[in-house]
């Protein structure tokens, strides 16, 4: 059974980094790119805006999403490891409107009413049970007026034969993160300024993107 902690689990994908996407891509057969692609589509960037990519990894993300916003528009690149910061600059430095930061995204980020919209795929649940709102609230408020914000990830919510498997999968590969599976993920976007959320779920429901229009 594979049980790392947060220091061992942030150190794997660090030495991964460079491989990660191809990693994925060809452990999912495309899917996770497919997947991925459709929650930008419902994050519908546009033209000129100012987009977070919050824990950004190697920065694939940022770039398509960078093509979209074009050159008056903004995309930035936040994420703890300084491995996936560097594997990001290296790949996609040379975008003009692409900016990628180190920085743990549970301490305090500095933005306030700044960006149209934040994306975060697949890195929720990594987060602790204490962090996870906290991270949710400073998102809300780094969002400006009727900004949104799309979360791709395991569905916290899932039920019936569907759990069943992916609590197979999270005691195998995600222990430490179990308490993702009873997140109030809803209800938390909700507290803290979420005026509506629209749900749309894949893989059987395993996988969940919500987006979440701030008020």
């Amino acid at each position: 059974m594979l049980n790392l902690n947060a220091d061992h689990r942030t150190a794997l994908f660090s030495n991964i980094a460079p491989y990660y996407d191809l990693s994925v891509d060809l452990l999912t057969f495309g899917f996770y790119a497919k997947f991925l692609r459709k929650a930008i589509d419902i994050l519908a960037p546009q033209k000129g805006e100012k987009i977070l990519d919050l824990c950004s990894g190697t920065g694939r993300v940022a770039s398509w999403i960078a093509q979209t916003v074009g050159k008056e528009g903004e995309v930035i690149g936040m994420d703890v490891s300084k491995n996936m910061i560097e594997v990001a600059r290296k790949r996609y430095g040379t975008l003009k409107n692409v900016i990628f930061i180190q920085k743990d995204v549970t301490e305090p980020w500095g933005y306030q009413n700044y960006f149209d919209g934040i994306f975060v795929s697949f890195s929720l649940h990594e987060i602790s049970e204490l962090e996870r709102p906290r991270v949710i609230e400073q998102s809300c408020l780094a969002l400006k007026k009727k900004g949104r914000m799309v979360i791709a990830d395991f569905n916290p919510e899932i039920s019936g034969r569907s759990k069943a498997f992916l609590l197979i999968f999270f005691n195998l590969f995600e222990r430490e993160n179990l308490t993702f599976l009873s997140f109030g993920q809803k209800e938390i976007l909700m507290k803290v300024g979420s005026k509506r959320i629209k749900i749309f779920r894949a893989l059987a429901g395993i996988l969940q993107i919500s987006l979440a229009l701030k008020e």
